[in-house]
């Protein structure tokens, strides 16, 4: 059987999907990486070099995209005597070519350290150290300990680069080890697939699980418009649902309708975009924190009479501070203030909580804010919802025209979540800066743009 070049990360795509390995090999050409893979690929970059930081001081196995040198400067720092650290040693065993994140010998005792920028070890994290480990322990390196070390949420980076703490350490030897004797079956017959055609797998949850596949397209293309075997979700639903609805189908309950009257104006018309780190990059805040870089608030003084307020700092300092004393500065001090489910609530109390001296006036904001999320699941129908009330598919079915679907790169949290980190990098020119900020502002603009039209619609208009 012919033996094909196999690694950690092509054997946990196999585990994943056959195809998708099948096609990584084969057909590398088609993989089309989204924004959140891109963003969660730039994460785990992130904590892997604080990771080096927190564990060294050690030697970094360097071999650029030479791998027989990696293996060869591996060999020879292991033949020294005593105590070390390595980062990215790499190990070949049976076809099978890895790289550890940290190997350290102590004692003559070797521990072996999978870095994720998770929270928490789950299944495929298990699945990789077991490859890694079974890889390093055929090549001689006999392993006394194996840990995860995962992102503690609980940590605040204190500034001035000081991260120690972010990383939590687990061991892992008694869920990994059985997994490591399973590990040449799985070799064996991904070899075996390789060396077939493309295997036919219909789409299905495994297209999500644990990642989304870089092959979607590709599959969703290949698939074409042939029906879905019994009992596999619809994929596409959500992507599709209401694009081409007839908002005169839709139904408002009277209490909407009565509720809305009788509130005063002005009317705010408020949404939050806020950006997660791994590696928190500002002092006094924590991993995976949602924190506010931009909003968009349409004010109403007069039904009909709108104005925009926006706020957006791409210069890569802290934005928090600065985003909600300019909200307070535009926002006023009366009327309602719209929003579309807890998440702005939610924020606000969290930026008060930063921010003691802004408390107050951030509080009396969070105590205007009308839900129109529970107004809309409450009081609206339309056919095409089929249950989903998300203002993504509640707005195709009221104003098509406002379709998010229709914005360009940034369309939806993430893709903004991604087109901030690119723009505050150092590396991105003033023009693409430019162009992404123009793009987040229309995006969080069409939010609130929306809003309105749902007040509206609620509003019996």
């Amino acid at each position: 059987m012919r033996s094909f070049r196999l690694s950690k990360s092509r054997i946990t795509a196999g585990l994943q999907c056959g195809k998708r390995l099948w096609l990584s090999v084969h057909r590398p050409d088609l993989q089309i990486y989204g924004a959140d893979a891109e963003r969660r690929f730039a994460a785990g970059d992130g904590v892997g070099l604080i990771a080096r930081r927190l564990y060294g001081p050690g030697a970094l196995i360097d071999g650029g995209r030479n791998l027989s040198q990696s293996l060869r400067d591996t060999g020879t720092a292991l033949a020294r005597a005593g105590d070390l650290t390595l980062f990215e040693a790499a190990f070949r065993h049976r076809g099978v070519l890895v790289r550890s994140d940290v190997l350290q010998r102590r004692v003559g005792a070797w521990h072996m350290v999978e870095v994720k920028s998770a929270t928490r070890v789950k299944e495929h994290h298990l699945q990789d150290i077991a490859i890694q480990a079974w890889v390093a322990e055929g090549a001689g390196v006999p392993l006394d300990r194996l840990s995860v070390a995962v992102v503690d949420t609980g940590f605040v980076y204190p500034g001035g680069g000081d991260y120690r703490g972010l990383l939590r350490e687990i061991p892992v030897a008694d869920q990994a080890r059985p997994l490591m004797a399973r590990t040449p079956g799985w070799v064996s017959s991904l070899n075996l697939l390789l060396a077939g055609p493309q295997p036919v797998i219909g789409r299905g949850v495994q297209c999500r699980r644990p990642f989304d596949c870089p092959f979607d397209a590709f599959c969703r293309e290949q698939d074409g418009a042939a029906p879905r075997p019994a009992g596999e979700p619809d994929f596409d639903a959500a992507e599709s649902l209401c694009r081409h609805s007839d908002p005169a189908r839709g139904v408002v309950g009277s209490d909407a309708t009565t509720f809305l009257a009788a509130l005063p104006y002005p009317r705010a018309y408020l949404d939050f975009e806020t950006v997660q780190f791994a590696v928190p990059p500002w002092s006094g805040t924590s991993p995976y924190q949602q924190l506010v870089f931009q909003w968009s608030c349409h004010i109403e003084e007069q039904p009909g009479e709108l104005r925009h307020e926006e706020f957006l700092d791409v210069s890569g300092a802290a934005p928090m501070r600065a985003a909600a004393a300019a909200l307070l500065a535009s926002i006023g001090d009366e009327g309602p203030v719209f929003v579309y489910g807890d998440f702005e609530k939610w924020r606000l109390m969290e930026v008060a909580r930063m921010y003691p001296d802004l408390a107050p006036a951030l509080g009396r904001v969070a105590g205007r804010l009308v839900d129109l999320l529970r107004l809309t699941r409450e009081h609206y129908h339309h056919p095409d919802l089929d249950g989903s009330y998300s203002l993504k598919a509640v707005l195709p079915t009221i104003a098509p025209e406002l379709d998010h679907g229709l914005l360009e790169e940034v369309n939806d949290g993430l893709s903004a979540q991604a087109a901030y980190h690119t723009a505050v990098m150092a590396v991105t020119g003033e023009a693409r800066r430019q162009e992404l900020r123009g793009r987040m502002l229309a995006y969080c603009a069409r939010d609130t743009e929306a809003l309105v039209r749902v007040a509206r619609r609620l509003a019996g208009a």
